[in-house]
């Protein structure tokens, strides 16, 4: 008890202590009891209707809320067009096909005067009730003369006119409303009408249009999400067209003649292209452009790989040609409108591999060789022109992979090898010649194609000279090596002279000294050992100099 009564008295103390410093403070701010109390009460209230909201808000953000606000409003809106579709087609099956119609548009319109009625008090439920009309509309205008036995309307021309004419309302919607989702619909309607109409020009014409709008949408509001989806659905329908629009009901088997539809690819690949042109200055839009310019290069190389074998197969010569004017010529507007080296440098690569195949087809393997080893050279002055590190970069990887592809699978031709192997050479030069302009802060390009010209000399003069004088060759081939070094005072060019003597000696005694005639054996080992010796004096007088 003596200890309960301490604490007690202690808790007395405290509070007698606090309602002496709260009188304090009150005194010098001149608060009354009254004001206090009502303070008090205020903050209160204050309290409690935040700790109510708060709980609201976290009602409205719970699993539950949400389902009953947004998932009940589309499933009822589903189970709604589906409702008056079926009911629609019941009225059509008992012979009342006009009034079917009738009752369709009706209930569409009604649906949408619903919608704007409900839109101040429920706006997302009006949203989609305005997606539901129009859905329903474009429905019943397909059945007007598409999927029906006895069509409403017999003649096709005038029902895809009035679809044309139900994707410009959308499109009107779809701006006025300021909505992208509007204008998804608008394009998904657009490719629709153009695989219904289900005649060439008319199909592709529709669709090459519908990506030129979906980029004028881009361009003027932004709308990122419509493009991707639009490139997507765009070649989607170049696809089909391409296998005989099996959508209709049609064998899917690629079309007989290719009626001029390459013109309408290269329009597709050039609508989603000039999206680049219109680049700001900003991470996030620069993000999508390199996501935009990617999918849509590796789409359309995928859908010229479906289209040129099997319509070109003999004269795609001409076509890779325009393609890589185009492509260098854009590359080069690019550059001059801005400094973004992605767009300008992936056009410029595009453009000079449509200029490999197009080399191939007119001078054929494994000449050609010849021309894709001098076009590295070109690109690599485009990358000077332009500034540009990532062109040499791809470059360099290219001319590695043809190197590769022309070792592995072609006959040996002394003027490519020796070709590639001063292509190299000079290639690195450059790199180092101009590495401050290229911002290259890394030998790891240059040391790369020194070391590809290093070991393509070798092969070059191991099938180019005859078999006696290889050991000769190189050991010549390593004393040029030491010349340049000692010209341009470059440490590399060093030990490239120093790895084509090791690779001389090893030649020399493993192949010459088993299968050449003595005389040559004498010469080869003479030449070697000169050469040798008066390497190893030079860098014996270079040591014992002052510095070194």
């Amino acid at each position: 008890m003596a200890d309960q009564n301490e604490e007690m008295e202690k808790i007395r103390k405290s509070l007698q202590l606090l309602e002496l410093r709260l009188s304090r403070l009150e005194s010098v701010l001149n608060v009354t009891d009254d004001e206090s109390m009502s303070g008090s009460e205020e903050h209160l209230q204050t309290v409690t209707a935040t700790v109510n909201a708060d709980a609201e808000n976290e009602e409205e953000k719970g699993l539950e809320s949400q389902i009953g606000r947004f998932g009940l409003a589309w499933l009822g809106n589903i189970v709604l067009l589906f409702g008056i579709i079926f009911l629609s087609q019941y009225m059509v099956n008992l012979g009342y096909r006009f009034f079917s119609f009738l009752f369709g548009y009706v209930a569409s319109a009604a649906i949408f005067f619903l919608a704007n009625y409900i839109k101040k008090a429920n706006v997302h439920l009006s949203f989609i009730l305005k997606m539901n009309a129009q859905v329903l509309l474009f429905y019943l205008t397909v059945r007007l003369h598409f999927f029906s036995l006895s069509p409403l309307i017999p003649g096709k021309t005038i029902s895809i006119v009035i679809l044309l004419l139900l994707v410009a309302l959308q499109v009107y919607f779809s701006i006025r409303n300021g909505s992208q989702t509007f204008a998804a619909l608008a394009v998904i309607f657009s490719l629709a009408a153009a695989m219904l109409a289900d005649a060439t020009y008319l199909t592709l014409s529709i669709v090459t249009l519908t990506a030129a709008g979906s980029v004028y949408f881009y361009l003027k509001y932004k709308w990122s999400s419509l493009l991707m989806v639009t490139i997507f659905l765009a070649y989607i329908s170049f696809f089909f067209w391409m296998f005989g629009n099996p959508l209709l009901g049609h064998p899917m088997q690629m079309i007989i003649k290719h009626q001029n539809g390459v013109i309408y690819l290269l329009g597709l690949g050039a609508c989603f292209s000039i999206t680049s042109l219109f680049r700001k200055n900003d991470p996030v839009s620069d993000e999508f452009l390199i996501s935009v310019i990617i999918i849509n290069g590796i789409i359309f190389s995928l859908l010229l790989l479906f289209f040129v074998p099997r319509f070109f197969s003999n004269d795609y010569v001409a076509l890779f040609t325009i393609i890589t004017i185009c492509c260098l010529i854009f590359s080069i507007i690019l550059h001059s409108k801005s400094d973004w080296i992605f767009a300008s440098a992936f056009f410029a690569l595009y453009g000079f591999m449509a200029m490999s195949i197009a080399l191939y087809g007119i001078i054929g393997l494994p000449r050609v060789y010849f021309l894709l080893s001098v076009q590295s050279l070109l690109v690599v002055s485009m990358a000077l022109w332009f500034r540009n590190r990532l062109i040499i970069i791809m470059n360099s990887l290219l001319f590695l992979t043809i190197l590769f592809v022309y070792l592995l699978s072609s006959k040996s031709v002394d003027g490519v090898n020796f070709c590639f192997a001063l292509v190299a050479l000079i290639s690195a030069r450059i790199i180092n010649w101009k590495r401050a302009r290229l911002q290259i802060k890394t030998d790891m390009l240059r040391n790369l194609y020194m070391i590809e010209g290093f070991f393509m000399i070798l092969f070059a003069l191991l099938h180019a000279v005859p078999k006696q004088f290889v050991t000769f060759s190189w050991t010549m081939a390593a004393l040029l090596y030491f010349i340049i070094s000692l010209l341009l005072k470059n440490i590399k060019y060093r030990y490239m002279a120093l790895g084509t003597m090791i690779c001389s000696a090893f030649y020399l005694f493993i192949v010459d000294l088993a299968r050449i005639e003595l005389i040559y054996r004498v010469l080869a080992l003479l030449c070697l050992a000169a050469i040798s010796i008066g390497i190893s004096i030079y860098y014996t007088n270079r040591i014992k100099k002052p510095g070194n």
